[in-house]
C-alpha cells in the first residue's frame, strides 16, 4: 500500500495483517505516518496504490459499502472532546445507535451496557464536559461501544491519564476483547504497553515498516533500539522504582 501528501510524506510499500481477536500495536516516533494509517484504515483516505481489506471485505470508496464496513470499526479519537458532544452522556452514548435505526428499546439497552461497561452509569445524566479526562475517554470510547464494533481502534489510548485511569482503561479493554472477541489496534509512545500487551507491533518510521512481528522481538532489535532508545533501560528504571 503507498499513500502521499502534497507535502511530500509518503506512505511507502507498507504492508500489515492483523489478526481477529488480537491485539496489535502501533508504534514511531511523531511524524512516522501513524494517524495516516489509521485513517487509510477507516477510508478517510484512500491508498494511491494497494488495497486494504476489513474482515476480508475489500475497504473501497462506494458510500454503501465504506458505510457498511464502517459500522463493524470502533475509531477512538485521542482527544475525546473531538467525539463528545451532546448535552449528557446518556444522550452523546446513545447518537451512534439511533443513526443506525436501531429501535428505542434496544438503544436504550445497548447504552446501559455501554455505561456499565466503562464503569459511568452514575454519571449518565451528567454534561460530557464535566468529567474528568479519564471519564471523558471512557464516556467516548462508550459511545462506539454501543456499535458492538468487531475492530477498535484507538489512537494513544492512555495518554495524559493517570495511573488509575490506566489501570481501569486495561481491565476494560480487555474484558471488551474476551468478552465481544474484538479486534484492537493501537497506537503508543510507551514500550511498556507494546511490550506488555500487544501481541503483535508494527514500527513505523517516516512512512515505511521498520519492523513487524511480536514485540518480545522487536524491542532487541538494533534498528528499533536506535529508532525508539534503548529498552532496557526503561525496564530497569521500572524494575527499581
Amino acid at each position: 500500500m503507498n499513500f502521499s501528501y502534497n507535502s511530500g510524506f509518503k506512505i511507502q510499500n507498507l504492508s500489515l495483517k492483523i489478526e481477529e481477536n488480537s491485539i496489535y500495536a502501533l508504534t514511531g516516533n511523531n511524524g512516522s505516518g501513524k494517524t495516516t494509517l489509521l485513517r487509510l484504515l477507516v477510508g478517510l483516505l484512500k491508498p494511491e496504490s494497494g488495497f486494504i481489506k476489513i474482515f476480508n471485505e475489500p475497504l473501497t470508496r462506494n458510500k454503501k459499502e465504506l458505510w457498511e464496513i464502517r459500522q463493524k470499526i470502533g475509531f477512538l479519537f485521542q482527544n475525546p472532546d473531538d467525539q463528545l458532544f451532546a448535552p449528557t452522556i446518556e444522550e452523546d452514548i446513545g447518537f451512534g445507535a439511533r443513526n443506525l435505526k436501531l429501535d428505542e428499546k434496544e438503544v436504550k439497552k445497548r447504552v446501559l451496557w455501554a455505561l456499565q461497561a466503562v464503569n459511568l452509569i452514575e454519571f449518565k445524566d451528567y454534561s460530557p464536559f464535566n468529567l474528568s479526562w479519564g471519564q471523558k475517554k471512557r464516556a467516548a470510547l462508550a459511545g462506539l461501544l454501543v456499535l458492538k464494533p468487531k475492530l477498535l481502534i484507538l489512537d494513544e489510548p492512555f495518554a495524559n491519564l493517570d495511573f488509575n485511569a490506566i489501570y481501569n482503561h486495561l481491565k476494560i479493554i480487555e474484558n471488551l476483547k474476551r468478552e465481544e472477541n474484538m479486534t484492537i489496534l493501537f497506537t503508543t509512545h510507551n514500550l511498556f504497553f507494546v511490550e506488555n500487551w500487544a501481541k503483535k507491533m508494527l514500527v513505523l518510521d517516516n512512512g515505511k515498516s521498520l519492523y513487524e512481528g511480536e514485540p518480545k522481538e522487536g524491542l532487541n532489535d538494533t534498528q528499533v533500539l536506535e529508532l525508539l532508545g534503548s529498552y532496557d533501560k526503561i525496564r530497569e528504571i521500572i524494575k527499581n522504582d
